[in-house]
């Protein structure tokens, strides 16, 4: 499993990393949306076979999911821009609207109370949270004094060393003698304890050490300490360990969550699309519910 996870991971990292890098650049600024559409579209196909979506429904939904996207791109890329303001509220009712005239359109009412909710929960859960993630990568178009090539990086560091952390140490006492203590069986049978401490330990150290030392991010943090305590230098520390905290738990509520919902669909992984990985939404289920929280942080030190 190993050998193909790092490859995997070193492959998505690269990619990330290439339209983080041309956020700013006018010839390479679309490689962001065009990535988090691709990333979108995977995980919605995902999200709605699991949940056996089909026909108009499932079209329909994916469809929604690309103009959420979109149109949260748009507002964070011109936040000044006020008609964008309009055209994505028209684009909300649209989808909104939309959504519950399918069973009219379709002129079949069987099954659309299971289908309707599954698209609605398929729009809430994978394209909203993934906006607010181009918004802290966008967040210099409102806010010069922060650079979201620093920060969007910086906080999936955070809560992906908590899913390193737990794979690494969990592994390691699962073969020690000591063995290892599980955490939920029923839900996730490879969590442990010692996993999710390790986790924890590993995202408190990414979270503080990004803070001291990454360009913006640690300025930024900085002024933050200084409204925590006398000692802005102990107070940047102090709320570093605070947010990479709660990132963390997030996280792990997040990948809880997923894999309460393939247990229920009988489902080990979410799809086959990642090598090692399994799918989109096996990757990305730790960021998504944290993904509002990095969003409010960021827009937080945007006020400082």
């Amino acid at each position: 499993m190993l050998k193909f996870r790092i490859p995997s991971a070193l492959a998505l990292i690269a990619f990330f990393a290439l339209a983080i890098w041309g956020i700013y650049k006018p010839y390479l600024f679309w490689l962001l949306p065009l990535w988090a559409c691709v990333l979108v579209f995977a995980a919605s196909m995902e999200m709605l076979n699991m949940t056996k979506t089909k026909g108009i429904y499932k079209a329909w939904t994916v469809i929604a999911a690309q103009l959420v996207l979109l149109g949260g791109y748009f507002f964070f890329r011109y936040p000044n821009f006020q008609r964008i303001k309009v055209v994505l509220g028209f684009i909300a009712l649209l989808v909104f609207t939309a959504t519950f005239l399918i069973p009219l359109v379709k002129n079949s009412f069987e099954g659309a109370l299971q289908s309707v909710s599954a698209s609605f929960l398929t729009l809430l859960y994978i394209p909203v949270p993934f906006a607010m993630l181009l918004g802290v990568a966008l967040i210099g178009f409102s806010c010069s004094k922060l650079d979201g090539r620093w920060f969007l990086p910086y906080f999936v560091a955070v809560v992906k060393s908590a899913d390193i952390g737990a794979y690494f140490v969990g592994t390691l006492f699962a073969r020690s003698p000591l063995g290892s203590h599980k955490f939920v069986p029923e839900i996730s049978p490879n969590k442990s304890i010692e996993g999710i401490v390790g986790g924890v330990c590993l995202s408190l150290a990414v979270g503080i050490l990004g803070s001291l030392y990454l360009p913006s991010v640690s300025e930024a943090m900085l002024l933050l300490g200084s409204r925590i305590t006398e000692s802005a230098s102990v107070g940047r520390i102090l709320g570093a360990a605070v947010i990479s905290l709660i990132l963390c738990l997030l996280s792990i509520v997040g990948d809880l969550v997923e894999s309460i919902w393939k247990r229920d669909c009988g489902l080990k992984d979410s799809a086959s699309y990642v090598p090692g990985m399994g799918g989109i939404l096996d990757v990305a289920d730790s960021l998504i519910l944290a993904a509002p929280f990095m969003y409010a942080i960021t827009l937080t030190l945007s006020r400082f």
